[in-house]
């Protein structure tokens, strides 16, 4: 009956680092260093954040490298401002963002909103520049998850 026991053992210990060797997703073959970031919108810190924010995005699934790879080029499309609402207090602002991807043949575009609310002009300013932050890093983990998942080249 011991005997048993520890046979039984090592076959579910094998099943299980089987199994688990099985669910793990493929590791992504590419990767890609991060090339030019053209803003040419007024947006103060908004091409760092973007510089940041694709470097972040990319080393987070393991698909960052330094040279001998396709660079990443990034263009700001629009970044915009409007005006959606105003009380007694205070104002309610939406921050637009839409940014062109590309990578040798391939290009994207993504685009998202944010609204935020203005107090005074001081504190106004803080919540543009952190909305257009916050905007330019949720793009770019978009950009990456594209990046991993988009067919390459045929060439490439």
């Amino acid at each position: 009956m011991p005997q048993r026991i520890t046979v039984n053992r090592w076959v579910g210990l094998l099943a299980f680092v089987f199994g688990c060797h099985l669910g793990r997703p493929p590791a992504p073959v590419a990767s890609f260093s991060v090339g030019q970031v053209v803003a040419s919108s007024a947006e103060p810190g908004l091409q760092d954040a973007l510089k940041q924010g694709i470097a972040s995005a990319l080393s987070a699934n393991q698909m960052l490298a330094e040279k001998g790879t396709e660079a990443i080029d990034i263009a700001v499309l629009s970044a915009a401002i409007q005006s959606t609402g105003a009380s007694l207090n205070a104002q309610m602002f939406a921050a637009r963002l839409q940014i062109s991807v590309r990578v040798g043949s391939r290009s994207a575009q993504f685009s998202s909103e944010r609204s935020y609310t203005v107090i005074d002009a001081i504190q106004g300013e803080s919540a543009r520049a952190e909305a257009f932050h916050a905007l330019a890093l949720s793009l770019t983990e978009d950009a990456a998850m594209w990046l991993a998942n988009a067919p390459r080249d045929s060439d490439g």
